[in-house]
Order: C-alpha cells, then structure tokens, then sequence
C-alpha cells in the first residue's frame, strides 16, 4: 500500500507541475480569463494540496502547511503569562524581614525595664538624703542608716529583699563590670586599714559615675566614685532586680 501511495503522489505531482507550466502564462490575464481559469486554479491547488506541496503559482502550501503556521503564534502568549507570574512571587521574600525586625523591640523593652527599676532606686534613696549615719543602726528605723541599712531600706522599698551587711548583699544578683555600670547597681568596697575584712561598704550607682550612699559624717549624700578612697576601695558590682 505504502509502494502504491507514493507512486499516486508521484503521478499527482507530475499531472500537478504540468497543469502549471500550462496554467501559468494565464497569470498576467486573470481578469479576461473568467470563471474557467479560477476553476483551473482550483483544481490544480487541489492537487497540490493531495501530494503535500507549496504551489508555485500561488506561493501557498497546502492546508495542512498553513494550520500549522497559524498555530505558531499562540505560543508567546503562554510567556506572556509567566512573566505575569513572576512579579507577583517576589513581593512575598520582603514578608519575612518584620518578623526580624520584630525581635529587636524585646530587647529594648527589657532594657526600658532596667532602666525604670534604677530611676525608681535612685528616686527612692533620694528621700533620704541628709539623714543621719550611725554604724550598726537597727533596720526597723528611717531616722538613721548605715551603708547597708541604707541600700536594704530602698530596696524593699521596690519589692527586693538584701540581707542585712554588705558583705551576704555582694552575693545577690548578678555582677557586672564597672564599665558597664547603670543606675541601681550595687557597688561594693574594702575599707582602708580593714582591707583583711574584704567588703566593708555598699552604695548606689547613680549614674554619671556618682554613687548614693551614706557614711560618716553628711549622712546620705552623693560622692564621685572617682574620689580616692572609693576609686582605691572599688572590689565588685551587682545588678539586682525583682
């Protein structure tokens, strides 16, 4: 069958290239040539359509040659439609930088809370200044304070509780260095001529390098923490919170 098919296109194309080498000198006369020459035309693109080739008169292909061009130019739209798409994909990588960005305010929050607790420590002994300092003074009173019943006093006072010396009181919280002091850290010093006792005083840091304390003669009051017997006494620094 497939022998036969060939030698029937074979014979159609001839019969084809015949009829136009007959048919093509009529080209320059087709308004004169009427109803017949378009019947020629016809049957010979019939022909040419059966054997699968372009014909020469006219420069068409056959039908099939020309459906598949007229399907070519449904594929640009199928990018068009994809470049679409991307654009909407890339606004979605810009959601996930609030929710770093969400973790930086924690943390200033709780540095506002450190700050807040020193301001109300410091507001606190603040109510005190001038009072008088006598050693060993009895916890229970407000009308004299020594070193430690100083910062035991303001403390409570904010909801945290101090043993009563400052030697047990250098043992709460945590330490910190001095460089890194803020407002309401305990400090903590040895004593000329005790320096074999170890921790002998407390006060308050207040910022800008001053401390609240009291001892001696003033009573509660502040000092330059830069002040030779305070700076030579420094040993450590705790912060305490509730």
């Amino acid at each position: 069958m497939r022998i036969k098919n060939i030698i029937k296109k074979a014979v159609l194309a001839t019969t084809a290239f015949a009829l136009v080498s007959t048919a093509a000198p009529l080209t320059g006369q087709a308004h004169a040539a009427g109803s017949n020459n378009l019947n020629a035309y016809a049957m010979v693109q019939n022909i040419f359509d059966q054997v699968g080739l372009a014909n020469p008169l006219t420069g068409k292909g056959s039908s099939a040659q020309q459906q598949d061009q007229t399907e070519q130019p449904a594929q640009p739209q199928q990018t068009a439609q994809q470049q679409e798409q991307q654009p909407a994909q890339q606004p979605q990588q810009t959601t996930q930088q609030p929710q770093q960005e969400q973790q930086q305010p924690a943390q200033n929050t709780q540095d506002e809370n450190t700050s807040d607790f020193g301001d109300r420590i410091i507001a606190t002994g603040e109510k005190y200044l001038g009072t008088p300092y006598k050693f060993g003074s009895s916890s229970k009173t407000t009308k004299t304070f020594d070193c430690s019943s100083f910062t035991q006093r303001v403390f409570a006072e904010n909801g945290v509780k101090l043993p009563r010396t400052a030697e047990p009181q250098s043992k709460v919280g945590v330490e910190v260095p001095r460089s890194e002091l803020q407002k309401g850290d305990l400090v903590f010093f040895k004593l000329k001529g005790k320096e074999h006792l170890g921790i002998e005083h407390v006060g308050i840091y207040a910022g800008n390098g001053k401390i609240l304390h009291t001892y001696g003669p003033g009573g509660v009051r502040y000092d330059d923490m830069s002040k030779r017997w305070l700076d030579w006494g420094f040993v450590k620094a705790t912060r305490v919170r509730p």
